[in-house]
Formats: structure tokens, C-alpha cells, sequence
């Protein structure tokens, strides 16, 4: 059974990679209790081959919040601006002609409930994203400089808005920041205390411009993104496997890195602004009834995604968990993850 299972898996995978939008693919799957467990790889990805979780990152950094919540270090409703030097973030969210900076809490910012818009998907004034620019050339960008970007447009709503949500980089970038100012460390540190090293993850790690990892894919032109990986920070900066972000991702639902008990706290879902998303705080739920998905079931799915084609979710109702990456702007991985999830009867 579990062989014929395996076998679908495989032909599933193989099927994926196309040579048209996806060169290389690597998928983890393993089950709550332990009993299942495959990991394959196919084109130029191997079953080690570190790569950018992009986004998945924000989950790193809603462990680091929680986990300083628990030290009593931080709360859900802190202002965000307690955190920082005074003025530094005036003018942040000017809604209607008044100034909602000092509304914003950590709360708004994991949930992405702050109404602050996002520089790196909505165009500025010369009419390109952010990244459209690195689509062009890779290139750093400081704290400052996305402060100054996400200032020069128009926030969605005022933070706490109720039913709204808008998700945006700047608010995990004010994440991290908080973070080192509180430890007074920097994100390499503050990853590496409290989660790299205690769950052994010994293939992961905060990028930097030396990093060595799998090419991320526009269509069929390979990015070099080194410097735009490196400054991405709390907000998607995280390289690792497929193996390592799985045991990441069945830490953070079983206890094992902070208390369970903060989990419910985490599910209090707002639909953003890809259908059929949705998030909480620090994760996504996607969910759709066999109407929006004729062509195959789409049963809860709770995690992350990144731009880069990464994911790595959580699926309650077959208690299995997925990791990996298709390596594509292009190209979202949703698809690929149910083909795969619905293996399982």
C-alpha cells in the first residue's frame, strides 16, 4: 500500500517538472505520527539542495515574537513604536489626512491587519513594483529605504479594521527590527538562539551575499538574487531544505518550540488579497469547497508560501506535512501540493 502510494508521489512529481516554468523540484512529505515519511527530488534539484524559503521565513519570525512574548519581553498589543527611537516612524500610515502610526501593534503587524501597503507588489511613482526592479537587477535594500518606500504610498485602512487585511513585507520588516532592538542582536543571532540551534537545523541559515543556493526562475530565466535574499531579512530572508523546514514546520505545530496553547491565538483568519488565501498571524490557511475546486479536492492546508514557489503547510484533515519548492516566480505550487496530498486517501 504504502509502496503504490509512493509510486503516485513520484509520477505526480516528475509530471511537474515541464522545462517550460519549472527546472527542478523537491518535495518532503511526512506524516504527524512519524509512519509516512517521502522525500524525491527531480531535474536540477537534489533532496539536500538548500534553497530560498522566501516568505516561509515569516514563520521564523513569529516563533521569535512568540517566543518573546513567553519571556515576558513583549506583547500582542504592544504599540509597534514603543520599540523604536521617537518620530523614526512618523508619517508611516497617514490615512485621510491623519497620522495612525502610533495605532499599530505587534498584533497587526504578524497579522498583517496594520493597513500599511506593500512597496514590493503595488507600483510606486515611476509605475514599477519593487519587484519589477529586481526582476532588472539585484540590489539591496536597508530598513530605512523600505520605510521610505512604504511612506511614499497610500495605507489600505486603519490598523484593526475589522474583517481587513492586506498582506505586506514592511510588516515582518518591522518585526525583525523590533526583535534585534529588544535582544539587541542581530536576525543571524536571534535565529540561530532560538530555533536554528535548538532544532539542529544544520542546513539553514540567514542569507548573505556568499550563499550558495538553488536558482530562483522568472519563466525560463534563472535570477541572481543574492543581494536581494540577504537584505530580505525577517521578511523572507531564510535559506534552507526541504528536510530542514520540515522539521521546522512540525516543531511549530507540536510544542516543541513554543507552547500550543498560543497556536488558537494564530488562527484568526482575514482574507488578503490573493483568493483564496487567507492569514492569521504568521501563517496562511487556504481552503476551498469542491465548487471553487472541480478538478480535484482542496482540503484546509495552514503553513506558508513564498513568491520564490516555496511552501510548507500543515494538512489537518489527512495530518500530513508538506515542504518544498518548485523554484518559480511564475508558477504558484498550490496545485502541486494537492496532487500530492490527495495520494492519500
Amino acid at each position: 500500500m504504502e509502496r503504490d502510494i509512493f509510486n503516485k508521489l513520484d509520477k505526480v512529481l516528475n509530471k511537474t517538472l515541464d522545462q517550460k516554468k519549472v527546472f527542478g523540484a523537491v518535495v518532503d512529505i511526512e506524516a504527524i505520527d512519524g509512519e509516512i515519511s517521502w522525500l524525491n527530488a527531480v531535474g536540477n534539484m537534489k533532496n539536500d539542495t538548500p534553497y530560498a524559503i522566501a516568505s516561509i521565513t515569516k514563520m521564523f519570525t513569529t516563533t521569535v515574537i512568540i517566543k518573546l512574548i513567553e519571556a515576558g519581553l513583549l506583547s500582542f498589543d504592544d504599540p509597534m513604536d514603543k520599540f523604536f527611537p521617537p518620530d523614526y516612524l512618523s508619517g508611516l500610515h497617514v490615512y485621510k489626512g491623519t497620522d495612525h502610526t502610533g495605532m499599530i501593534t505587534i498584533r497587526h503587524l504578524l497579522s498583517h491587519t496594520s493597513g500599511l501597503p506593500d512597496f514590493s507588489t503595488e507600483k510606486n511613482a515611476t509605475g514599477k513594483t519593487y519587484f519589477d526592479e529586481l526582476y532588472e537587477k539585484d540590489r539591496t535594500i536597508t530598513f530605512d529605504e523600505a520605510l521610505q518606500r512604504t511612506k511614499s504610498l497610500s495605507p489600505h485602512f486603519i490598523s484593526g479594521a475589522k474583517g481587513k487585511a492586506l498582506y505586506a513585507d514592511i510588516n515582518f520588516d518591522l518585526l525583525g527590527e523590533i526583535a534585534k532592538a529588544i535582544t539587541d542582536q542581530d536576525l543571524k543571532e536571534i535565529y540561530d538562539q532560538f530555533i536554528i540551534e535548538p532544532l539542529e537545523l544544520m542546513h539553514t541559515s540567514l542569507c548573505d551575499p556568499t550563499s550558495s543556493f538553488a536558482p530562483i526562475y522568472l519563466n525560463t530565466r534563472p535570477l541572481n538574487l543574492a543581494l536581494t535574499l540577504a537584505s530580505a531579512g525577517a521578511a523572507g530572508g531564510i535559506i534552507s531544505t526541504a528536510q530542514d523546514t520540515m522539521k521546522f514546520l512540525k516543531a511549530f505545530y507540536t510544542g516543541k518550540l513554543f507552547k500550543e496553547s498560543y497556536l488558537p491565538m494564530l488562527y484568526q483568519w482575514n482574507r488578503i488579497q490573493w483568493f483564496p488565501l487567507e492569514y492569521g498571524m504568521g501563517m496562511m490557511r487556504c481552503k476551498m469547497s469542491r465548487l471553487m475546486s472541480p478538478f480535484f479536492p482542496a482540503p484546509e492546508i495552514i503553513g506558508h508560501s513564498g513568491s520564490s514557489g516555496t511552501f510548507a503547510f500543515y494538512c489537518p484533515s489527512k495530518k500530513l506535512f508538506i515542504t518544498g519548492t518548485i523554484n518559480q516566480m511564475n508558477k504558484q505550487p498550490f496545485p502541486l501540493m494537492y496532487l500530492l496530498l490527495n495520494c492519500f486517501e
